[in-house]
C-alpha cells in the first residue's frame, strides 16, 4: 500500500522590480538567474519532469533588454499548498541581488492570455522643445515605423491608432513621458519601435535616459492579478 505524502501544488504569481544593472540581462539569462536563485533559497518548489528537470517558473511578459520594471511577474508551483506563500518574497529578497527585489506574492487571478497593454515611463534630457515635439510626433493621424520581423526582415508598420493614451511629467531637466501601449500575444508595440520612428523625424535633437515598464494590464485597463 502506498503511504508516501502527496503534494498538492499551488500556483504563485510573484510580483518583483528589476532595476540598474538588472536592464542589462537578457530574458534568457533572467530566467537561468531566477532558477538559481529559487535553488539557493531552499523553497520547495515543483520541478519540471523530463531528463533535465528544472524548477517551473514562467513570466507572464518578458522585458525587453535595456528597459526597467517597477511591476515584473513570475509564476512558480510551490509543493505545499499550506505554505503561506505571504513569505516568498521576502526569502527570495534574502538570496536576490540589489536590482532584483521580490515586491509581494498572490495566487494567480487571472490567465497570462489576458494580457493586453503595459504601460511605460520614458525619461528624456529636456532641452525645453522635448514636450511639444514629442506631443505634436504622438498626435499624428498617422505614425509610421519600421520594426524588424523575427525572420530579419524589415516591415512597416502603422502606431497612431495604437497608442492608448499619454501624458507627461516635467522636473529640472528632465520630461516624463507616460505612454500605454499594446502588449501580450494578440499585439505588442516595443516602445523602442515609436522612439525609432520620433527620432527618424527628430535627428540627434533629444536624448532618452530610461526607459521603465511601470505596470501589465487587461483588456479593462486594470492591473493584470
Amino acid at each position: 500500500m502506498f503511504s508516501g505524502k502527496v503534494f498538492v501544488l499551488k500556483s504563485v504569481r510573484l510580483f518583483f522590480s528589476k532595476k540598474g544593472r538588472a536592464k542589462f540581462v537578457s530574458h534568457l539569462d533572467m530566467n537561468r538567474l531566477m532558477i538559481r536563485l529559487i535553488r539557493k533559497s531552499g523553497l520547495d518548489i515543483w520541478y519540471t519532469e523530463g531528463f533535465n528537470p528544472h524548477p517551473y517558473i514562467t513570466f507572464a511578459l518578458p522585458l525587453p533588454l535595456g528597459f526597467e520594471g517597477d511591476n515584473e511577474i513570475m509564476d512558480i508551483r510551490v509543493m505545499d499548498d499550506g505554505f503561506d506563500i505571504s513569505k516568498i518574497p521576502q526569502i527570495l529578497n534574502a538570496v536576490c541581488p540589489e536590482y532584483i527585489r521580490f515586491k509581494s506574492a498572490a495566487e494567480p487571478v487571472k490567465k497570462v492570455g489576458s494580457i493586453a497593454f503595459a504601460s511605460y515611463s520614458i525619461l528624456f534630457d529636456d532641452n525645453g522643445d522635448i514636450k511639444d515635439d514629442l506631443c505634436s510626433f504622438l498626435n499624428k493621424p498617422s505614425i509610421i515605423a519600421k520594426k524588424r520581423t523575427k525572420k530579419g526582415d524589415i516591415k512597416e508598420i502603422e502606431l497612431a491608432d495604437k497608442i492608448k493614451n499619454f501624458s507627461f511629467e516635467t522636473s529640472n531637466d528632465n520630461t516624463l513621458l507616460k505612454i500605454l501601449l499594446p502588449a501580450g500575444s494578440a499585439d505588442n508595440v516595443n516602445p523602442s519601435v515609436l522612439l525609432d520612428a520620433f527620432y527618424a523625424e527628430n535627428s540627434d535633437k533629444y536624448y532618452c535616459y530610461a526607459v521603465t515598464r511601470t505596470d501589465i494590464k487587461d483588456a479593462d485597463l486594470k492591473s493584470f492579478l
